[in-house]
């Protein structure tokens, strides 16, 4: 068996020739009208199955927490209940932080820790910072990469721990976005905000993204 080991900068660079053949196939199935093909072609782009975000630069710990509150989630594999206090995300999520910072002593304010949590957390936080980075790789001539904040059907998972007087956590919080051909996008009747949302559509100028 033979083991090949990319170097960085082969690996950069196959990772810039997917993505110019992702947009060139993109703007081919959205030409042809083939959204089937469209979203297998997503599906089949091994490179955005992790993208890394940057470190959240929002301080609306209350917005996150509401939205939080009201979805349910597994942390550490244990499921939370939607908008209740005594079983909801808010309470095992702050428990469970100032245990881990208690127990292993470290110089961590369980506070600190808690609410940079809950803002990754954030479906809307997570979507915003997830489209910055998206609608570089999925777009083409002819195609739009949009966001839609329905609630999505999958939960969120969250995993903190110890290790070595470290904290670790990963986070998974999901998001859902869409396309749209820029060809139905019209100035002054609908149009896409620089957030990625859908803006000024009017009844007789409806959207449907795929």
């Amino acid at each position: 068996m033979t083991t090949m080991i990319l170097s960085p900068r082969n690996e950069m660079r196959n990772v810039k020739n997917a993505r110019i053949e992702l947009q060139e196939a993109l703007a081919l199935h959205t030409k042809m009208g083939d959204p089937r093909k469209l979203a297998a072609t997503l599906q089949n782009a091994r490179f955005l199955n992790s993208v890394p975000l940057d470190p959240v630069s929002s301080n609306k710990v209350k917005a996150a927490e509401r939205q939080a509150a009201s979805d349910s989630a597994v942390i550490n594999g244990v499921k939370t209940v939607a908008d209740s206090k005594n079983f909801g995300t808010l309470r095992l999520l702050r428990d469970l932080t100032f245990q881990l910072c208690q127990i292993n002593e470290l110089e961590l304010k369980a506070d600190e820790v808690y609410e940079t949590l809950v803002l990754r957390m954030s479906r809307t936080l997570a979507s915003v910072d997830a489209y910055s980075k998206l609608k570089r790789i999925i777009r083409a001539s002819n195609l739009s990469l949009i966001r839609d904040d329905v609630v999505s059907k999958f939960t969120g998972t969250v995993e903190v721990w110890e290790s070595e007087g470290f904290l670790h956590a990963n986070v998974s919080t999901p998001c859902t976005f869409g396309l749209v051909r820029n060809a139905e996008l019209k100035p002054g009747k609908v149009d896409i905000n620089q957030h990625g949302l859908l803006v000024n559509q009017r009844k007789s100028h409806q959207i449907d993204a795929w």
